[in-house]
């Protein structure tokens, strides 16, 4: 990643979400990039709840305001869980999360910071249950110390999974070149040999133009071995323009 100022699209500007019924795959794998990014909304709503926690009035109001933030701790830890989990992963997405846990393991520190993060959260919630109440000050603290990290490893993240899609990408697209090349000297080839057969039958059209029986059987011949030539020429056709739709 670039030292400096982040960008933290989610989403790369080439990817056209209108586009999604022609490439699936990377549609699901968009949506489970997206819910990895809203670990940075998350930070920031949790330390609003904090805030607002501090600036509550009645007892009604911290009680909620706990709910809401336990909801949100929920979901932070399924989506981190989404990036560091251990178990299994179950359903159609297994692979996809698979890959996305490769993806961000190879980066032992950021995981090591992103985890710590989450246990500071988890450790604020513990507080919570005991009734601590934290002032403004402090809750203003908790942005200052998490978000910045969160916002800054969140986006290295997703990143490297749209780096990584886009090498794989290269590398189908370098395949698709190599084959396209292979394909077109077979289709040169079969070119080659349709014309051989052509002369063939030519030569064999001259012979059965003898009046005795052989004749007649060359004459079946050149028609069998002409047909055959306009077979190939077409199968041959067809192909090259398929071809022409594999770049």
């Amino acid at each position: 990643m670039t030292t400096g100022a982040l960008n933290t699209q989610t989403t790369p500007a080439y990817y056209e979400p209108e586009a999604a019924g022609s490439d699936p795959t990377q549609h699901q794998l968009r949506i489970l990039i997206d819910e990895a990014a809203t670990l940075r909304g998350l930070t920031i709503q949790m330390s609003m709840r904090l805030m607002a926690l501090a600036a509550a009035d009645t007892d009604a109001q911290r009680a909620q305001v706990r709910d809401e933030f336990r909801v949100l701790l929920s979901q932070f830890h399924v989506n981190m869980d989404l990036l560091f989990g251990t178990g299994t992963p179950q359903g159609a997405q297994r692979e996809h999360i698979l890959w996305i846990r490769a993806i961000v393991a190879r980066n032992t520190e950021r995981r090591v910071t992103l985890l710590a993060a989450m246990r500071r959260f988890d450790d604020l919630s513990d507080q919570l249950d005991t009734g601590h109440v934290p002032d403004f000050e402090a809750a203003r603290q908790v942005f200052d110390q998490n978000w910045p990290v969160i916002r800054d490893k969140i986006t290295e993240v997703i990143w490297d999974l749209w780096a990584d899609l886009d090498a794989q990408k290269a590398d189908a697209i370098g395949e698709n070149a190599a084959l396209k090349s292979t394909l077109k000297h077979t289709l040169s080839d079969i070119r080659q040999f349709s014309a051989a057969i052509r002369m063939i039958a030519i030569n064999t059209a001259v012979l059965a133009t003898r009046p005795d029986e052989a004749g007649a059987g060359f004459k079946l011949i050149a028609k069998e071995v002409k047909q055959l030539s306009e077979d190939i020429d077409q199968s041959t056709g067809r192909a090259t323009d398929a071809l022409s739709g594999l770049m």
